[in-house]
């Protein structure tokens, strides 16, 4: 039949988890610890628990909708979710207020240096995440 052709990173890169697959465990890790079963939550966020149970388990990855969704029927904000994937990551997030919010709620941008190192090269090296 012929030979399986493992693949792997290339030396000196480790592999990192995909984001789907962290969600997915945040989500999960969230709705146990609430002691909530999958359905209560679907509905709440109003997606089939079908749907629910692919997004935990790191089969599909969601629109900022229905993230959105999910989160809020939680009790979480959007930026809850971020931070939390993106600390499993590797990375520290820092929170900023944005400079233009007069509003006084807790809006802001999380700033994750790429490779979710603590450290940016450059002012320019970093991925802004604006909820």
């Amino acid at each position: 039949m012929g030979d399986v052709v493992e693949f792997s990173p290339p030396a000196g890169r480790r592999s990192r988890p995909l984001w789907r697959h962290v969600l997915g465990e945040v989500l999960r890790g969230e709705r146990l610890e609430q002691e909530r079963i999958l359905t209560e939550v679907a509905a709440a966020a109003g997606v089939s628990p079908q749907y629910l149970s692919e997004i935990e388990r790191g089969r599909k990855e969601p629109s900022s909708e229905i993230l959105g969704s999910v989160a809020g029927a939680l009790g979480l904000d959007l930026l809850d979710v971020v931070a939390r994937v993106a600390s499993r990551l590797g990375g520290s997030p820092v929170m900023l207020r944005h400079p233009l919010d007069l509003t006084g709620s807790a809006a802001g941008v999380v700033v994750v240096p790429p490779g979710g190192g603590s450290a940016m090269s450059s002012p320019t090296d970093a991925f802004l995440l604006v909820a």
